[in-house]
C-alpha cells in the first residue's frame, strides 16, 4: 500500500471501529455484543498505532504526504497534509482517547452507542489534523462537536443536557462565523486550499482589504471560542464538569488543543497571520492568570478541573501565538512551537488523569464539594481498593500540573517559559504557576486525613448504572496515565528533540533545529531550581491567603459572577471587532 494510502488509516480505522460496534448494537446478541464492541475499539483506538509507527521514519526525515482526496479537480478536492504536526497531533489524540475509553469500562458510560460515538470523535480529531482546506476544516470541526454534544449528554448528572445544549448553542454560533469568513475567502481568492488562499490574497492590493481582514478574523476568534480562550471560554467548564470522567479527559486533553494547531497551519501561509497569531498569544498570556484566579474559587472538584483545562491552554497559545508572530522558520519561534506542543501532549496525560483520579474519589465518597469531603483514600480503601492507586496517582497528576520535578509538566513549563523570558507574557505565566499550586493544594485536601465527624461511608451504586471504584479498568488507565506522566518527564529532552525535529517538515531556514535545541534551557540548572522553589513558596502563601477572610470573601464574588450565553455573545463579537483592529491598524 502506498504511503499516501496508508495514511489515512488514522481516520479510517475509528470510523471501521465505530461501524463495528453500531453493528454489536443493532444485531449483537448478549453473548456477542461485547465482543464486538471490544473489536470495534481495537479497530479504532489500537490499530492506528501501526500507522503511527509505520509513519514515523517519513516524518523524522522532514517529509510531508499532501494532496487531493481521490482524483477530484484541485478546485473542488479535500485537500490534505500529513507531516510531523500531524503525526504530534495523533499521537496526543490517540494516547489520551485509548486511556479513557479503557477507564470508561469501570465507571461508565459504555456499551457498544458510547464506543461508537467516542470513536467518531477520535477520527474527526485525525481528520482535522490533517486537512489542508478551510471548508474541510469546517466540516471536521463540526463532526468532533456533534460527537461532543452526544458523549456530554450521555452523562447521567444532573445538568448534562443543558451543558450539552449550551456547547451546542456556542459552538453553532462560532461555527456560522467561521462559514462566513470562508465564504469571504473563497469570495476573494476562488480557493478553499490553504496554499491558493494564501496565494490569492498575495496578488491582492492590501490582501484583500476589509473583507480579507474580517474573514481572517472571523475564523480565528471562531477557532478561540473552541479553544475556550478568554472571554470566550464560558462554555466550557460546564461541559467539562458535566460530562463523565473519560469524557472530561479528552475534552479537556485533545479537543480544545487539535482545533490550535490546526489554525496555525492557515496563519503561517496567510498573509496578516503573524500579527492574528501575536494577539491570540497576549489573550493566552492573559486567560492563564484570570482562569487560575476562578479555578482558586471553586467548590466542586471537576469545575475546578475544568477551569484549570482554561489556564493550562492559556499557556499553550501564549507561547504558540509568539511562535506564530516570530515565525517558525527562526530557532526562537522553533523553540516556542515545541514548547507549545510539548505542554499540550504533557497536559492531556496530566489532566487526563486528574480527572479520572478525582472522578474516581468523588463518586465513591458522593461528595464533590472540595471543603466537605476529607479522607477519600480511606473511602476508597473501604470500598475496596487495597492498594492505594488513586492517591497516587492524584499525586502524580497535581506535581506535574503545579511543574514539580522530575514530572512532566515541569519539562514542558520550563521550556515554553523560557523563550518568552523577559516578556510580560512570562510575568502572568509566573503568577499563574502561583495560582496553579495554591489551587492543587486546595485540590488534595480531599485526600488529607480527616476528622473523625466528616469521615463517610462509600455511597451505594445504582445497580442499573454500576460504578466500581477498584474495577481493573480504572487502576489501568490511572496506572498508565501516571506511568506517562513519570516517563515523559524523565524523557523530556528527548521528546523536546523529537518535537522539533518533526515540526521541522516544510519550509524551514537551515539549521533551525539545531537553533532551538542550543536554546532549549537545562531542566536541571541552579535556575530553574530556583524559579521552583519561589513557585512552591509563593503558592504556599497564595493559598493560605486564600484562607483569610479577606481572600475568602474575594474568592466567593469571582465564584458567584453572573453568568450568561448572552454575556459569552457579546464577547465573542467584541473579540472579532478587536482582533479586526488590529489587523487593520497595526
Amino acid at each position: 500500500m502506498s504511503p499516501d494510502r496508508f495514511i489515512f488509516g488514522v481516520v479510517m480505522l475509528p470510523l471501521l471501529g465505530a461501524a463495528i460496534a453500531f453493528i454489536a448494537k443493532a444485531f449483537g446478541r448478549d453473548r456477542w455484543t461485547k465482543g464486538l464492541e471490544y473489536l470495534g475499539a481495537f479497530v479504532g483506538l489500537g490499530l492506528p498505532w501501526v500507522v503511527m509507527v509505520a509513519t514515523l521514519p517519513l516524518v523524522l526525515e522532514g517529509g510531508a504526504l499532501e494532496g487531493v482526496v481521490g482524483l477530484w479537480n484541485p478546485a473542488v478536492g479535500i485537500f490534505y497534509r500529513f507531516d510531523g504536526l500531524a503525526w504530534m497531533v495523533n499521537l496526543l489524540g490517540f494516547s489520551v482517547a485509548g486511556a479513557a475509553w479503557i477507564y470508561s469500562l469501570g465507571s461508565g458510560p459504555k456499551g457498544p452507542a458510547f464506543t461508537a460515538v467516542f470513536l467518531i470523535q477520535t477520527s474527526a480529531l485525525a481528520a482535522t489534523s490533517m486537512t489542508a482546506d478551510i471548508f474541510n476544516l469546517f466540516v471536521c470541526l463540526e463532526v468532533m462537536g456533534i460527537a461532543s454534544y452526544v458523549l456530554i449528554a450521555s452523562s447521567d448528572k444532573p445538568g448534562s443536557f443543558l451543558a450539552a445544549f449550551s456547547y451546542l448553542m456556542v459552538s453553532g454560533t462560532a461555527m456560522v462565523f467561521f462559514l462566513l469568513g470562508i465564504y469571504g475567502f473563497y469570495r476573494l481568492t476562488g480557493y478553499l486550499s490553504y496554499q491558493g488562499i494564501a496565494t490569492g490574497l498575495a496578488s491582492l492590493p492590501n490582501f484583500g482589504g476589509v473583507t480579507g481582514i474580517l474573514s481572517l478574523a472571523l475564523i480565528t476568534a471562531a477557532v478561540a471560542i473552541r479553544v475556550a480562550i478568554m472571554p470566550l471560554y464560558g462554555w466550557l467548564p460546564d461541559s467539562h464538569a458535566l460530562a463523565p470522567h473519560p469524557v472530561s479527559a479528552v475534552l479537556s486533553g485533545v479537543l480544545i488543543k487539535t482545533p490550535l494547531f490546526a489554525l496555525s497551519r492557515v496563519l503561517l501561509l496567510l498573509p496578516l497571520g503573524a500579527q492574528a497569531g501575536e494577539l491570540m498569544g497576549y489573550a493566552g498570556a492573559i486567560t492563564a492568570l484570570v482562569a487560575v484566579v476562578i479555578a482558586l474559587a471553586q467548590k466542586d472538584s471537576k469545575r475546578l478541573l475544568a477551569y484549570h483545562t482554561v489556564s493550562q491552554i492559556g499557556y499553550v497559545v501564549a507561547a504558540w501565538g509568539a511562535a506564530i508572530a516570530v515565525g517558525v522558520h527562526t530557532s526562537l519561534g522553533a523553540l516556542l512551537m515545541a514548547g507549545a506542543f510539548l505542554h499540550a501532549l504533557f497536559h492531556a496525560l496530566f489532566k487526563g488523569l486528574l480527572f479520572l483520579s478525582v472522578g474516581t474519589a468523588t463518586d465513591t465518597a458522593g461528595e464533590r464539594n472540595v471543603y466537605q469531603l476529607r479522607g477519600a483514600g480511606r473511602i476508597l480503601g473501604r470500598a475496596g481498593e487495597r492498594f492505594p492507586v488513586t492517591t497516587l496517582t492524584f499525586f502524580v497528576a497535581a506535581l506535574a500540573i503545579t511543574a514539580m520535578p522530575p514530572m512532566n509538566g515541569f519539562a514542558s513549563k520550563t521550556f515554553l517559559t523560557y523563550g518568552l523570558k523577559g516578556t510580560w507574557q512570562y510575568s502572568l505565566l509566573f503568577a499563574a504557576s502561583l495560582g496553579t499550586m495554591a489551587s492543587f493544594i486546595k485540590l488534595s485536601r480531599i485526600f488529607w486525613p480527616p476528622k473523625k465527624s466528616t469521615l463517610t461511608e462509600p455511597v451505594e451504586t445504582n445497580p442499573d448504572k454500576p460504578m466500581d471504584p477498584v474495577h481493573p479498568a480504572r487502576k489501568i488507565a490511572q496506572g498508565l496515565l501516571a506511568l506517562a506522566c513519570i516517563g515523559t518527564g524523565l524523557g523530556a529532552p528527548a521528546l523536546f528533540a523529537l518535537t522539533t525535529e518533526l515540526f521541522s517538515s516544510g519550509p524551514r531556514a537551515a539549521g533551525t533545529t539545531l537553533g532551538a535545541l542550543a536554546r532549549a534551557p537545562q531542566l536541571y540548572s541552579v535556575d530553574t531550581l530556583q524559579t521552583t522553589l519561589w513557585i512552591l513558596i509563593g503558592g504556599i502563601m497564595v493559598f493560605l491567603g486564600a484562607g483569610t477572610p479577606w481572600g475568602s470573601g474575594l474568592l466567593r464574588v469571582v465564584r458567584e459572577r453572573p453568568r450568561s450565553f448572552r454575556g459569552l455573545f457579546v464577547s465573542f463579537s467584541l473579540g472579532v471587532a478587536g482582533l479586526s483592529a488590529w489587523l487593520l491598524f497595526i
